[in-house]
This record gives structure tokens, C-alpha cells and sequence, in this order.
């Protein structure tokens, strides 16, 4: 699965300029032998905690984020963060698209809720908004593929002991709202599907041997 990741990225960014962090001793193992620049970062609570001590490690003016569930991410959509970030170098931003009625009541997708600007207003597991019926209208879902500032990143790490609702929910990207700083969305294609659980392994192997 990271391997797909990996040259997903490969087709947006120059090899040199991508890395695997990990605290999994078997990732680094395997990294090592196929090629991939891997940093052990140690235990970490979070995906963006992690990313908070890879940046220690190795400086960057931006960090893009590719969660290594997303096997068959669309590298149009990585692109498209990174020249959202290349304009908006102080913000935190992460891709969104439509969501489907049953992707709105799987709590395994994160839905968003944005404002005009696209600022992030709140992510939730569960289906946001509802209409006063509690039926889904129209909705959209996070595409977790990021861009950071370090100082942004510092604050998350930094916020780890004060925030509840990214627990609750099991949402990392909130702790960012609960500690005050913005996040931002914008539109992606979001037609990659991560491995949260395992039903989703058949989804990911059967769009993978389409593509291949």
C-alpha cells in the first residue's frame, strides 16, 4: 500500500523531495529495501503529530501531506494542494469533494462543513449537515491530502493535551479549530478511496486492478 502511495507522489513531486515517516521498525525495513526515503520519527499520537516530528528533522518552507492509506490518491489532487499551498504558504489546507448519500452516513468518511471563503467550520464522523428531517440533502467529505506550515504544526503538537473533540471523533484535523487555528478546504477530484477498515481493502483492490 505505500508503495502505491509512494509513486502516486513520485508522478507530482522529484523523488529526493519525498519521504516515508514512520515509527514502525517493518515500514523502515521495507522502505530501505525498495528505495524509499523513510525517517523514524518515534511513537507519535496522531498522523499530524508524526508529521510535527518529521518536520524537526527535515526543514522545509511547506509540508504536503499523503496519508499512507491512500493507495490509489489522484495525483492531480496532490498537485492541487501544493499549488493551493504555493499561493497560500500560512495555511493550513486539505482537499474536499461531494459526497455520495452513503459515503454521508459512513462514519469511516469524514464529512466537512466549510464557509464562503472555504474556511473549515467543523469535520465530523457523522453526517453534516442534516437536514431538520435528519436526511442528507447535499454534503461534502475530506480527501485527506494536506498542506502545513511548521508553525501551524508546532501549535497542533504543542495543543495535544488541551484539545477533546479530535479524541471524540477520532478526527486529528480538529484539534486545529479546538486550539484556534484556521484550516482551510479546497476542491479536489476526491476519487481515491483510503483504508480505514477493512471492507474498504476490496473497494481499494478492485479500482487498483482496473487501473493496472
Amino acid at each position: 500500500m505505500i508503495f502505491h502511495v509512494w509513486q502516486r507522489c513520485l508522478q507530482v513531486f522529484p523523488r529526493e523531495n519525498i519521504y516515508i515517516a514512520t515509527e514502525d521498525q517493518v515500514i523502515v525495513d521495507y522502505c530501505s529495501e525498495v528505495g524509499i526515503q523513510v525517517v523514524n520519527t518515534g511513537p507519535a499520537n496522531s498522523a499530524i503529530d508524526r508529521l510535527k516530528l518529521f518536520a524537526d528533522l527535515i526543514p522545509a518552507d511547506t509540508y504536503i501531506n499523503v496519508q499512507g492509506d491512500e493507495p490509489i490518491i489522484n495525483p492531480e489532487d496532490i498537485a492541487s494542494i501544493a499549488n493551493y499551498a504555493k499561493v497560500y504558504s500560512d495555511r493550513v489546507v486539505f482537499g474536499k469533494t461531494a459526497a455520495t448519500e452513503e459515503e454521508f452516513y459512513d462514519v469511516s468518511k469524514a464529512k466537512v462543513a466549510c464557509a464562503l471563503d472555504g474556511k473549515l467550520l467543523y469535520s465530523s464522523r457523522a453526517g453534516i449537515p442534516l437536514s431538520p428531517k435528519g436526511k442528507f440533502v447535499q454534503a461534502e467529505r475530506a480527501i485527506w491530502v494536506y498542506a502545513f506550515p511548521k508553525d501551524a504544526l508546532d501549535a497542533y503538537f504543542a495543543g495535544e493535551s488541551l484539545t477533546s473533540l479530535d479524541k471524540i471523533e477520532d478526527n486529528e484535523i480538529i484539534r486545529f479549530l479546538e486550539i484556534g487555528v484556521d484550516v482551510y478546504c479546497t476542491n479536489v477530484i476526491g476519487d481515491s478511496w483510503a483504508v480505514d477498515e477493512p471492507k474498504d481493502i476490496e473497494v481499494v483492490e478492485s479500482r487498483l486492478r482496473i487501473i493496472l
